[in-house]
């Protein structure tokens, strides 16, 4: 009767070491296969213009198993882009290309400078990450920009610049003093109404 219950253990431990095998196996598969499928979405190309740009047109749209390749060069500071699209190669001076799309985000250019758009309701807000040395090492901080339309010159989002492109809107002007203490708080998320709370000010602003 031992023996018979020994082998009777045994057999529900293979049981179920097969069973977290094939489990473990699972979701291995559906973790390639979402892996998968997140690079077959990730598009990349380039907004030629500020229409392009508004109509969500690509050009030289690509992934990442295509055989096509965009080159954007932003480590090495260069001021242009190289395509390789259905084998031929071109070159693009960045201060000419409105901006691009890249790991299902936007960038606009500006002085060279990708700057990835946030939020482009009303006005439009990026953010651009800048190398900041703490002790002895450096990391990477987003700063926020802001601009009043597609193509107007990005600035630094701060209260004295946000009252001074809407001057002729002092109800905006007297709402950001009266929510904002300071220039870093300008970049709070309102989870209530999913919105940045100087959108949402804004709007306020207007409405009435």
């Amino acid at each position: 009767m031992v023996s018979k219950f020994k082998r009777s253990a045994e057999d529900n431990k293979k049981n179920n070491e097969m069973k977290t095998l094939k489990v473990m196996i699972a979701i291995c598969l559906m973790a390639a296969f979402a892996q998968k499928s997140l690079a077959q979405s990730a598009v990349c190309g380039l907004y030629l213009t500020a229409d392009d740009y508004h109509n969500q047109k690509l050009s030289f749209k690509t992934t990442d198993n295509d055989g096509n390749s965009i080159k954007f060069n932003e480590f090495l500071g260069s001021g242009k882009i190289v395509v390789v699209y259905n084998g031929k190669k071109q070159t693009f001076y960045k201060s000419a290309v409105y901006g691009y799309r890249s790991n299902n985000c936007d960038y606009r250019y500006f002085n060279n400078t990708p700057y990835k758009v946030i939020d482009g309701r009303d006005f439009y807000l990026y953010s651009s990450p800048k190398t900041v040395q703490q002790g002895k090492w450096s990391k990477p901080v987003d700063n926020y920009y802001f601009s009043i339309t597609a193509i107007a010159d990005i600035k630094p989002l701060s209260i004295k610049n946000l009252q001074s492109a809407y001057a002729d809107n002092p109800r905006f002007k007297y709402l950001i003093e009266s929510h904002f203490a300071t220039d870093n708080s300008l970049t709070a998320y309102d989870s209530a109404v999913n919105e940045y709370k100087v959108k949402y000010l804004y709007e306020h602003s207007t409405s009435m």
